[in-house]
């Protein structure tokens, strides 16, 4: 009688646990709908709202489609640079002495905090034709006319890397600092060099990382608006620069709200295919 009622005690407080539990799903629950769900269907009333199919005349439209592969490429590019930069940062992070250490988290810091526009900004006075990058080239008498690189392709990216690189940099440097240690001495015992360590223990333990922050940075870097507008020009507009143009100028509204979930979707499936191949939640938690 005892050891049932005991059971009958431990079921009960396991289903008061799970009880409570469950009240915790709501709040997210809750931030979820409101914050994504509402617009999305917002979205979909404002796509369908049209007088013919604005999902057909998005993808119909040439500028729509070369905007998508132009986005897709200008992601995959800062993607690559930013996880490989992103490494060498952590690593300078995790292995510097104390005044590096202070002084790289500490810009890195200043970086995330600092407004995506104002470091655009930034970005933009310095590859001016007669920006700051080219007076810094005048004074070293190593270039006497103005630089083309501003409105160009080539622009977007060291921005672009700049704007990502805490988002690469942060998983990477946690998964260097929860390395074993006892495995780097015992490479070192037995002979391996730094770049062997670095190949047969380090980038083992880091590579789930750097993937994780890689899907991340892409994921992020197909919905850029202002660096791209301001740094690449009309002739390099992105998905986001589109749907801005369809919204403010050619008044269609429809198309628009077409295009950005045309946006959502496929990075959603990007994301879940990236989940599928790569365990990327697993890492996330």
């Amino acid at each position: 009688m005892a050891v049932e009622e005991a059971v009958a005690g431990r079921r009960a407080r396991t289903a008061d646990g799970a009880g409570e539990r469950r009240w915790l799903l709501w709040p997210p629950l809750a931030f979820f709908v409101l914050l994504l769900g509402v617009p999305v269907a917002a979205l979909v009333r404002q796509a369908l709202s049209g007088e013919g199919n604005a999902f057909a005349e998005s993808i119909r439209m040439t500028v729509f489609v070369d905007a998508v592969g132009r986005t897709l490429l200008l992601a995959a590019v800062a993607t690559a640079a930013t996880v490989l930069v992103g490494t060498c940062y952590a690593l300078a992070v995790a292995v510097g002495p104390a005044w590096v250490k202070a002084l790289l988290m500490g810009g890195l810091l200043i970086s995330l905090w600092t407004s995506i526009m104002v470091r655009t900004i930034g970005w933009m006075l310095l590859e001016l034709p007669t920006g700051a990058l080219f007076w810094l080239l005048e004074k070293a008498h190593l270039r006497t006319e103005p630089i083309d690189i501003y409105q160009t392709t080539g622009a977007m990216y060291p921005a672009m890397i700049a704007v990502m690189l805490p988002f690469a940099v942060l998983p990477i440097l946690a998964a260097i600092l929860g390395l074993d240690r006892e495995q780097l001495n015992a490479a070192t015992v037995f002979g391996a060099g730094p770049v062997l360590t670095f190949g047969a223990v380090v980038l083992p333990a880091i590579r789930q990382a750097m993937i994780s922050a890689g899907v991340l940075v892409f994921v992020m870097s197909l919905g850029f608006y202002v660096t791209p507008l301001l740094l690449g020009g009309p002739s390099n507009m992105t998905v986001s620069g589109i749907i801005n143009g369809q919204l403010n100028n050619a008044n269609r509204a429809d198309v628009g709200a077409a295009m950005s979930l045309l946006l959502v979707g496929g990075t959603v499936a990007i994301y879940l295919v990236a989940d599928r191949l790569f365990k990327v939640s697993e890492r996330w938690g």
